[in-house]
């Protein structure tokens, strides 16, 4: 179960912080947006994005290179559903996460149930986060 737990709410934090590259603002998240894509790195906004934009697979493939690919790549993945469907998955994977808490036993100490919430509650901070 803290196995499901951890690797639940680790992908739940990756998730939004791949939409926070895109829709962040960078005095919040005190790094500059689109910081992935400058490094090369496809994340899961511009993979969904791509299903939708075939275009982008050669910017994939060429690692966002050429002038003005992170541009070209930026903007269809804002045109596209790539962002919301990468909320969806963080939004799963919370959910997944607070479920392995409530699989655990039952437990009567009051001090396990206030940690046992503090970590449901850590799975809804890692999606609802704005850095």
């Amino acid at each position: 179960l803290a196995y499901n737990y951890g690797k639940h709410l680790g992908l739940a934090f990756q998730f939004q912080d791949d939409v926070l590259d895109f829709i962040g603002s960078r005095s919040v998240l005190g790094k500059p947006t689109l910081g992935d894509l400058r490094e090369g790195i496809a994340t899961a906004p511009v993979l969904f994005a791509a299903e939708q934009y075939p275009g982008l697979t050669p910017l994939i493939e060429r690692r966002f290179k050429n002038d003005g690919d992170v541009e070209l790549a930026n903007g269809w993945v804002m045109q596209s559903d790539g962002i919301e469907r990468t909320k969806v998955m963080a939004r799963k994977h919370a959910a997944a996460a607070v479920e392995a808490i409530d699989a655990l036993p039952p437990i009567a100490c009051p001090h396990a149930r206030r940690c046992r919430r503090g970590l449901k509650e850590l799975a809804h901070m890692a999606v609802n986060r704005i850095k």
